[in-house]
């Protein structure tokens, strides 16, 4: 179901609304992890479709789908590491190491999909724009330490200061950033040292369950790779395993994504210009929609979050 891709990921959508089913979930994990490493090109018309069946809104897409590359193989290696980490008890799991275990599944993928994917991530909005200014410097602690008490950059500072991978999440040197095709270079570089600010200025929380709705935001936003392997693990997780809530795991993760593509592209924010503007007014100057969370709350919200703790 992964290499083919097949079906309507719109018709897939209204059906799990009316009824989760696991042979539904089954089909909806497989189509996301069908463009998460198989065919890159259909991401946006694949979550586009699932969203607008979902959410019950007309489809986003305004242009027309991509004309799928050539068929690419996945190893024995990646299935094998694929199941392992899908299969993985509970009691083993810890969220740090899952998100090493997904960068080393993404490794197993062929090389030639980053060709693939590069294209791809240019459909979406700003991209290209961003990528066109050159990679990124790297901000700096004493820049943000001056801002003022109520900033974003006060607020990004604060967390740096508690957890340092916050400031940048891992070495862009030592992952070798600079040979991806561009503009994956430019993107992996940037969601490096911008992934908390994402956080902060789009309204996303600390939980597992933010973290997979901020996957789906930087989605929408532009095409992240691993943040649809991400997403694609964890609805595999789900389909297997049927916890409470799955509906909600599909609320919070088309929401996510019709967040993302509905939001100005942020990819190539000079965040540096507005460190010591307060919360609100940063995000008026940036045209930014805070994740909407005034919900009320869902029946299997409780359950599906400790699930989640569980399973990340």
């Amino acid at each position: 179901m992964t290499i083919a891709g097949g079906g309507d990921p719109a018709a897939l959508a209204i059906g799990l609304r009316r009824d989760a089913t696991g042979l539904g979930l089954r089909a909806l994990a497989a189509k996301t992890l069908h463009v998460a490493v198989v065919a890159p090109e259909r991401l946006m018309e694949v979550y586009d479709n699932a969203a607008g069946g979902w959410l019950g809104k007309p489809v986003l897409s305004v242009r027309p789908p991509r004309h799928l590359g050539q068929r690419l193989d996945l190893s024995p290696e990646f299935w094998n590491a694929f199941w392992a980490l899908v299969e993985l008890p509970a009691e083993a799991r810890d969220k740090v190491a899952f998100a090493g275990a997904t960068a080393r599944l993404a490794g197993l993928l062929p090389g030639a999909l980053n060709v693939r994917v590069a294209e791809a991530t240019l459909d979406f909005a700003g991209v290209r724009e961003a990528a066109a200014n050159g990679l990124p410097g790297r901000f700096e602690l004493g820049d943000l330490k001056s801002c003022p008490a109520g900033s974003l950059g006060a607020e990004f500072y604060r967390r740096a200061v508690r957890q340092p991978s916050e400031l940048e999440i891992l070495d862009r040197e030592a992952l070798g950033l600079d040979d991806l095709p561009p503009p994956l270079d430019y993107v992996n570089t940037r969601i490096l040292q911008c992934h908390t600010l994402w956080r902060l200025a789009a309204g996303y929380g600390d939980t597992e369950l933010d973290d997979v709705a901020l996957a789906a935001f930087q989605m929408g936003q532009f095409g992240h790779q691993f943040s649809a392997l991400l997403v694609a693990l964890v609805l595999a997780m789900a389909a297997l395993q049927r916890p409470p809530g799955a509906g909600l795991l599909l609320d919070i993760v088309f929401s996510g994504w019709v967040h993302g593509r509905d939001s100005p592209p942020l990819l190539g924010v000079r965040w540096e210009t507005i460190w010591r503007l307060r919360m609100d007014e940063a995000r008026g100057q940036l045209g930014l929609r805070p994740r909407d969370q005034r919900r009320a709350p869902h029946p299997g919200a409780e359950s599906l979050a400790g699930w989640m703790r569980q399973a990340s």
